[in-house]
């Protein structure tokens, strides 16, 4: 590690173990990279309250016990984490909403973290999601770790970056190259093409003149893309690679061998959201790594 971050890593999690693993990757990033930790829990227990009693009135008081017993355990759990790992740690607790309440650390913070619970797909579709909308308006870099990431086995020491040819890939190839800098860790930038149309006809053999340009335009791509980010971070090592196949798929099976998959925040539409909405939402569930989504100018 040739540097140290001199702002907190700022992690929101809900408690009851549903973000356990998003805690503890933000506590080993923080002992990585030389930071601080926050850990913030945010409820509304009005609001939990009715839903409990769809809509009639219930007590909230209990709620209320309920979440101060939860608070209680979260602080021990935090506190032993920060003993073990040595690293500085404070929880901050606030009535509200958990989205606003991370937001509000965000000009304190280097990276914000967030977990997705363990909702389903369809719940995170209707309901909406901490971590969705946070990584949809900060204005730093976010990492969603899913449920599912097995911490302990993220020592590849390699960051991927997801390249789409957009102004925020050129973003989020900074984000991968520092963060790949701060943990001691090399980048893989990929790009994927699938359809492609040549002179009005489908490329689909691999041997053909027309596949060979296409590759090539992608390659094109990635080395425009990397290029400020490597003349920022000269000595961090950088491979890059182009794939044939649908992106999430693609992504999805590159990313076993990453600690951490980088995107931009917007994508190719240059509309806010719109890469959230379908190809990083999907990744933010099912990714083996976390997935950090770059923060958009």
């Amino acid at each position: 590690m040739s540097a140290r971050l001199e702002h907190p890593v700022v992690v929101g999690v809900a408690g009851a173990g549903e973000d356990d693993q998003a805690l503890e990757w933000a506590g080993r990033t923080a002992a990585r990279t030389g930071a601080s930790l926050v850990v913030v829990h945010a409820s509304e227990p009005e609001v939990l309250a009715a839903r409990m009693a769809g809509g009639e009135a219930v007590a909230v008081t209990a709620v209320l016990e309920a979440e101060d017993a939860l608070v209680a355990e979260l602080d021990e759990q935090v506190r032993s984490m920060a003993q073990r790992l040595s690293i500085s740690a404070r929880t901050d607790v606030t009535r509200g909403s958990p989205v606003a309440a991370l937001l509000a650390h965000q000009d304190e913070a280097a990276l914000l973290v967030v977990g997705t619970g363990r909702r389903t797909a369809v719940e995170e579709f209707l309901l909406g999601s901490t971590s969705l909308g946070v990584a949809a308006h900060a204005r730093r870099p976010v990492a969603v770790v899913n449920a599912g990431v097995h911490v302990d086995g993220l020592d590849h020491g390699v960051v991927g970056l997801g390249v789409d040819g957009s102004d925020d890939s050129a973003r989020a190839a900074r984000a991968a190259l520092a963060l790949a800098q701060l943990t001691g860790s090399s980048v893989t930038a990929l790009t994927s093409w699938f359809l492609e149309v040549v002179d009005g006809y489908v490329v689909t053999e691999p041997d053909s003149p027309e596949w060979a340009a296409v590759e090539r335009r992608h390659a094109d791509t990635i080395v425009r893309v990397l290029q400020p980010a490597v003349e920022a971070y000269p000595d961090v090592p950088v491979d890059w690679e182009v794939r044939r196949g649908p992106v999430v798929p693609t992504l999805l099976g590159a990313a076993r061998e990453w600690d951490a998959l980088v995107l931009g925040s917007r994508g190719r539409g240059g509309i806010r959201g719109r890469l959230l909405g379908s190809v990083s939402q999907r990744l933010m569930r099912s990714a083996p790594c976390p997935v950090i989504v770059s923060r958009a100018a």
